[in-house]
């Protein structure tokens, strides 16, 4: 039971929405002790609110757990491997730096992106 739940005799607080969905991800990977995963079914029994938030969530879930595991491929790993080394031995600050010929001069991004709308809205307001 949560710090929350204070049992008075037999009788327990009902569990808040907020409650039942901080326990989705537990209750999904049942991971939430027997009397809370109880709680949390008792309270979806009677709140279409959270029952309908907890079918959406279940959902989701058993779709990703469908969903083939791709390998990333030994190029991109080492590449991200050896951005975290990096970050880890500089920092933020560092990472940015190493990168710094990659980025995109801001003073050039600017005109292009607002360039872009323009024509954007051009295009959506003819008739």
């Amino acid at each position: 039971m949560t710090g929350i739940h204070r049992r008075l005799g037999d009788v327990e607080p009902r569990m808040s929405h907020r409650e039942a969905k901080a326990s989705f991800l537990a209750l999904a990977d049942e991971a939430l002790p027997a009397p809370q995963a109880q709680a949390v079914r008792t309270h979806l029994d009677g709140c279409d609110e959270c029952r309908h938030g907890w079918e959406g969530y279940s959902r989701t879930v058993r779709r990703l757990q469908s969903v083939e595991r791709e390998k990333a491929p030994a190029a991109l790993a080492s590449l991200v491997m050896t951005r975290v080394r990096r970050q880890r031995r500089f920092g933020l600050k560092g990472l940015h730096l190493a990168h710094m010929h990659q980025r995109f001069p801001v003073e050039i991004l600017i005109p292009l992106l607002l360039a872009a709308a323009v024509a954007a809205f051009l295009v959506m307001a003819a008739p």
